[in-house]
């Protein structure tokens, strides 16, 4: 008796049935990962289209930005598991130490007017940090919420609806994005890496060179937009023919 009351208590209602629940949280993952998207298509976008290249630090942070990204993905494509969650905090943890090592370093010197463009009064590694502090917040909170583990969610890709092709977009943009700064930036790097170090360290802040310019990094932007739609349309239209 007292067991199957034990387990009553364990499967109680909450405010929000499970399936609901489970709704919601990927609503809400589906959001963070745009918003991830927003930062790192402003960070590309200075980068290919202004010219502006990153510094080592920056490229610590930016890395920060795509392991966050790397839970919602794990939760839109396999399930809400509190493990995703994890793996985004401490990827959020690294990032957040680059962006605190930068600020301590422009902020050293009074005199010092800092690196790269500020937006709203503040430097761009300055609003990383805000960002990291958010993503660690939220996942915190979103781990706390135990309702969403109760449905037993296997991830968008085994249920039609709304939410899979959107998430499947924006999976595959936010994949895109990697690819783009992992092929292109870092083979740019590795090949530029020793005429402009030499044997020594990398400068801190990096001088600027030629881009694509301001309309044509967003343009770029754009493009792996609807290189995205495409293929979550065509995937879309797949795995709906094949269930029935």
């Amino acid at each position: 008796m007292s067991q199957q009351t034990t387990l009553s208590q364990q499967t109680a209602p909450s405010w929000m049935p499970p399936e609901r629940a489970v709704l919601l949280s990927r609503l809400l993952n589906v959001a963070a990962l745009f918003a991830l998207l927003g930062v790192l298509a402003g960070s590309l976008q200075l980068q290919f289209g202004v010219g502006e290249q990153p510094c080592p630090l920056c490229i610590v942070q930016r890395s920060g930005m795509f392991a966050i990204a790397v839970g919602p993905m794990m939760n839109l494509l396999w399930g809400i598991r509190a493990r995703h969650y994890a793996l985004s905090i401490l990827g959020a943890v690294v990032g957040a130490a680059a962006s605190t090592r930068q600020i301590l370093l422009h902020i050293a010197d009074p005199n010092d007017p800092g690196y790269g463009p500020a937006v709203l009064g503040w430097h761009l590694y300055t609003w990383a940090l805000v960002t990291f502090i958010i993503a660690i917040v939220g996942c915190a909170l979103l781990i706390l919420w135990q309702t969403p583990y109760q449905a037993g969610d296997q991830g968008v890709l085994r249920e039609p609806g709304l939410v899979r092709p959107l998430g499947v977009f924006i999976i595959v943009w936010v994949t895109l994005f990697a690819l783009i700064w992992i092929v292109i930036d870092l083979a740019a790097v590795g090949v530029s890496v020793v005429p402009e170090c030499g044997l020594g360290e990398c400068p801190d802040d990096p001088p600027a060179i030629s881009g694509l310019g301001n309309m044509g990094g967003w343009y770029a932007v754009l493009a792996g937009g609807a290189v995205a739609a495409v293929i979550a349309w065509v995937f879309e239209r797949r795995w709906a023919a094949k269930n029935d």
